[in-house]
């Protein structure tokens, strides 16, 4: 029987199909299922999968539409494989993916969600994704934000069953996030360091509509979370969306801010020292440089930052190159912007000549 079944959802995903499925196909492992699911489609992604003679393909047609996070559950049920990969229908899998995966998985069995470092595209444009890859640094970053890229992850069949973890109906946008977050209380998660995956970009993932959605459904998530640590009612808690990235609204703020974010992490720490759901010097590695990050967003309160900076000795962490570059930002910033010009131009350029 083959170790990996390939979950794949689609409503109406005829433009670019072909060209995710035959990344898929041409996976240099070779030794899978791959199982589609379409949600009532009324063009013509059904005609086009059942133009492929591959045994592999299984093609499951619904009647009605019943939303992508009802048809994964569903294909949950279906699979009988150790391993499952996610699969989206517009995205591509470059070739060394699956085997890749497979390898880190029967290496690791204590890990039973692995994803992958991920290249976002829309037409010339590409982002290189990356995200922590150690289980402690994954489940202390969730807490936050997502961290791990949906259409990469491969996942351990048995572990999800054991644990009775599925897809929920109820929590709308960020579904998969909250997902990783039950699933690191049960088990490890990764990510492997490599780009074994092309996420393609619409203009509806950067719609207000989908940012509106984001928003409501990681105060959602936050509820959940912030309760296991007895802060979903602390008078500090909008802080924690304010400082995360997906929402984030922490930039040119108020002199107060930076301490209020300070109050808020010393906060989180204390509750963790208590529940101890998070390995402690990761939380605090990952708090540390979130609060460099912050501080750099807010460096006309010079002064403050500054003082925060040495007070909290961020230089232990971030390092000699790093802390000299803020610091010059600090004292000497119109020097800086000079210089910041400089090495954008250069990054234009080194980026323009990588890409061609």
């Amino acid at each position: 029987m083959p170790k990996i079944t390939v979950l794949m959802t689609m409503y109406n995903a005829a433009p670019f199909l072909r060209e995710t499925v035959d990344s898929v196909l041409n996976q240099t492992y070779s030794d899978f299922k791959y199982l589609i699911i379409d949600n009532a489609s009324t063009d013509n992604s059904r005609d086009i999968i059942r133009s492929y003679n591959d045994p592999r393909i299984e093609l499951a047609p619904l009647a009605e539409n019943i939303g992508q996070v009802a048809a994964l559950n569903k294909g949950l049920a279906m699979i009988d494989t150790p391993f499952i990969a996610r699969m989206d229908a517009d995205d591509i899998c470059l070739p060394q993916r699956f085997h890749r995966q497979v390898e880190f998985m029967d290496a690791n069995p204590g890990i039973g969600i692995c994803g992958t470092f991920a290249i976002a595209f829309h037409g010339k444009r590409e982002i290189p994704w990356q995200w922590p890859c150690h289980p402690e640094d994954i489940k202390v970053k969730l807490l936050f934000e997502c961290c791990l890229a949906h259409p990469t992850v491969m996942m351990r069949k048995d572990l999800l069953d054991r644990f009775n973890l599925r897809y929920s109906e109820t929590i709308g946008h960020s579904f998969d996030w909250e997902l990783w977050q039950r699933a690191a209380e049960c088990f490890g998660l990764a990510n492997i360091p490599a780009f074994l995956l092309r996420y393609r970009l619409h203009e509806a993932n950067e719609s207000k509509k989908t940012l509106h959605l984001q928003e409501k459904a990681a105060k959602l998530i936050d509820d959940q979370t912030l309760e296991r640590l007895d802060l979903a009612n602390h008078p500090l808690r909008q802080i924690h969306r304010d400082v995360a990235l997906e929402t984030m609204n922490a930039k040119n703020r108020g002199p107060e801010f930076p301490d209020r974010v300070i109050q808020w992490f010393d906060q989180l720490e204390m509750a963790n020292t208590l529940k101890k759901i998070y390995e402690a010097d990761a939380l605090r590695r990952f708090l540390n440089e979130r609060l460099f990050f912050l501080l750099k967003a807010n460096l006309k309160y010079r002064h403050a930052i500054l003082k925060i900076f040495f007070n909290r000795r961020l230089y232990r962490q971030v390092g000699i190159y790093r802390s000299f570059k803020f610091i010059i930002k600090i004292v000497m910033p119109r020097l800086s912007d000079r210089n910041n010009k400089f090495e954008i131009r250069n990054s234009k350029s080194e980026t323009n000549s990588k890409f061609k």
